[in-house]
C-alpha cells in the first residue's frame, strides 16, 4: 500500500513540487526540475494500482487454518479491509487529479466591463516549465484571478499562453509575475 500511495502521489509531484519549492524555499522556475516525471506517469499509475491490486488480494485471501481451536487475531488497522479501501480511494483521487485537473478548479467568470477598446491589449508569452494539462489549468486558473483579464489560452505543447485584457485594470508585469509565483519561466 505505501508504494501505491507513492506512486500516486508522484503523480503530481511536477504540479505540487513546484509550488512547494517556490513557496517554501522561494526557488523560482523550478518547475522544471519535476518535468521528468511525466515521461514515467504511465509506470506510476500501472505500479500504483498493481500495489493497490496486490494489497487487496492480501487482505481477502482466505487466511488458512492451522489449527481447530486457535484464536484469530484481528489485523492491525494498517492490514485492515477499511484501511485497503480508504488507500484505493486516495489513489483514484490522485490519479483523476492529475489526469482532469479542472475537475478541481471552480470556474471564474470574468466581470470586466471595457470602456475603451483601445485598453485592450493581446499579448502571447512564451512559458518554460509547462510539462501537462494540468500546468495549463493552473496558470490559466492563477491569471484569471486578476482584474481585467478578458480572455487566456494556455498550451503546455506549444508552451505559450495567449493573454487579452484591459490594459487599465492590469499589466503584462502583473501577468508574469503571478505565472512566475507558480514556479513557471517566461521566456523573453
Amino acid at each position: 500500500m505505501g508504494t501505491a500511495v507513492f506512486s500516486a502521489v508522484s503523480l503530481k509531484l511536477c504540479c505540487w513540487g513546484p509550488l512547494l519549492l517556490t513557496g517554501v524555499a522561494g526557488i523560482s522556475g523550478s518547475s522544471v526540475y519535476f518535468s521528468w516525471l511525466i515521461a514515467l506517469k504511465p509506470y506510476l499509475l500501472a505500479i500504483a494500482f498493481l500495489s493497490l491490486g496486490f494489497a487487496f488480494y492480501q487482505v481477502y485471501k482466505k487466511k488458512k487454518a492451522y489449527c481447530g481451536n486457535c484464536e484469530t487475531d484481528k489485523p492491525s488497522f494498517f492490514k485492515s479491509k477499511f484501511y485497503v479501501w480508504l488507500v484505493a480511494l486516495f489513489v483514484v483521487i490522485m490519479t483523476l487529479v492529475s489526469y482532469y485537473p479542472q475537475l478541481f478548479h471552480k470556474s471564474i467568470g470574468n466581470d470586466a466591463v471595457i470602456v475603451n477598446q483601445t485598453d485592450i491589449q493581446s499579448i502571447k508569452l512564451s512559458i518554460e516549465g509547462m510539462v501537462c494539462t494540468g500546468c495549463e489549468e493552473n496558470i490559466n486558473y492563477s491569471v484569471k484571478k486578476l482584474d481585467g483579464i478578458l480572455e487566456i489560452n494556455t498550451s503546455y505543447i506549444k508552451g505559450t499562453s495567449e493573454i487579452k485584457f484591459d490594459s487599465t485594470k492590469t499589466s503584462v508585469n502583473e501577468i508574469e509575475e503571478v505565472i512566475q509565483i507558480k514556479g513557471y519561466r517566461i521566456k523573453k
